[in-house]
């Protein structure tokens, strides 16, 4: 009777455990990605609201807004970013700053503090009040490129002062949240000269 070859045996068991962890390694790999792939679409997955419903839409870097939702974020940042009192003033600043790019927004926060707008306002007992005159944007290319003319009313005593504020500004597409509804991004933010028809 011929003995068992032990060391042929043992290289088989060894291919075939090679291998079998080769599978079990590939298939991790695949379950792994499935399932980031599955995770990173629900992240990202955005909302529409209209009057009657709410509805979940393509991804965030698929779906186009509305002329009405460019032009809202737009009028949303003046507003907070120009418009408040002393009580008020850091909050709509901070909430202004979610609404455009980082490194653009610190630009016109730092150029506002060395204006002492905060300070003003708590010496002099004052407020700013603003009021959008257009807003105009195309978005028929990213990124988007529009202008937005305003005025803000300086108000203090019983007396009050009226500043004509414009601006050029690009926009991106961003993730929605409840800080950036719109999910929108200013990039640029340029200030320009705006001479509105004085009011008799």
């Amino acid at each position: 009777m011929k003995a068992p070859d032990f060391d042929k045996t043992l290289k088989t068991t060894q291919r075939i455990a090679t291998v079998s962890l080769l599978l079990l390694v590939v298939s991790n790999l695949l379950w792994s990605f499935i399932y980031f792939s599955a995770k990173r679409k629900g992240e990202e997955r955005v909302y529409v609201v209209s009057d009657n419903t709410t509805l979940a839409a393509s991804l965030a870097s698929n779906y186009k807004p509305t002329i009405y939702e460019g032009k809202n974020h737009v009028r949303n940042f003046m507003t907070l970013m120009h418009s408040h009192d002393a009580s008020n003033y850091a909050d709509r600043i901070n909430a202004a700053l979610k609404l455009i790019d980082k490194q653009v927004g610190a630009r016109l926060y730092n150029k506002m503090k060395q204006g002492g707008i905060l300070e003003h306002y708590t010496r002099f007992n004052s407020r700013t009040e603003m009021e959008i005159d257009s807003v105009n944007i195309n978005m028929s290319v990213e990124p988007y490129k529009g202008a937005i003319y305003a005025r803000q009313k300086y108000l203090y005593d019983n007396e009050s002062e009226i500043i004509p504020i414009a601006a050029d500004f690009d926009m991106i597409r961003t993730h929605r949240s409840d800080a950036n509804p719109f999910g929108l991004q200013i990039t640029n933010f340029d200030y320009k000269a705006y001479n509105p028809p004085v009011e008799k």
